[in-house]
């Protein structure tokens, strides 16, 4: 058995783990801290969109229903991780920063909770284009990348046979200003 100690704010705390458990445990630790430092930059975004310092809690369950895959505002349909990443909804928010902010200074909203939801609305309606967009940019590298790959292989080494002029000793244009 393998052993982890976590320390916290007021004692330690050991958690035991069998040896294929405690990689399984590692894995879904490195992939929740990833999902949480990609919340981080969305709400970051969304700050700056919106021009707060602090986002309303009432808004993280319709992120998490984005990345779950639930249907947004509508019926529940639990899923776990299988809808768009938080990076793709925070690359949609930058691809509709525009609108929202358009919107936001002509309509009147009750809260900023009312224009976040009036703003995810937005973004999902283009979460679709952007998810599109991001698999031709994809496509677009691997053929780039393939075609240098081909290049490399026909080239050959470059020969030429040109020959730079030599000044003779009868040239009279060192003598003229």
């Amino acid at each position: 058995m393998e052993v982890e100690t976590i320390v916290g704010e007021k004692k330690t705390t050991r958690k035991y783990f069998h040896k294929h458990c405690y990689e399984d445990y590692l894995k879904v630790k490195a992939f929740k801290e990833s999902e949480r430092a990609e919340l981080d930059k969305l709400i970051e975004k969304i700050k700056k969109i919106y021009g707060v310092k602090v986002v309303p809690h009432n808004v993280y369950p319709f992120l998490q229903d984005l990345r779950n895959g639930t249907k947004f505002f509508g019926k529940n349909d639990y899923k776990y991780k299988e809808g768009y990443t938080y990076d793709l909804i925070a690359e949609t928010f930058e691809y509709c920063s525009d609108t929202i902010e358009y919107y936001n200074s002509r309509k009147t909203f009750d809260g900023l909770s009312n224009a976040v939801r009036y703003g995810l609305a937005i973004v999902c309606d283009k979460l679709m284009v952007v998810e599109s967009r991001r698999k031709q940019i994809v496509k677009q590298k691997l053929q780039i990348e393939r075609h240098l790959e081909s290049v490399d292989e026909t080239t050959e080494e470059f020969e030429t046979n040109y020959k730079k002029p030599t000044k003779g000793k009868a040239d009279i244009s060192d003598f003229l200003d």
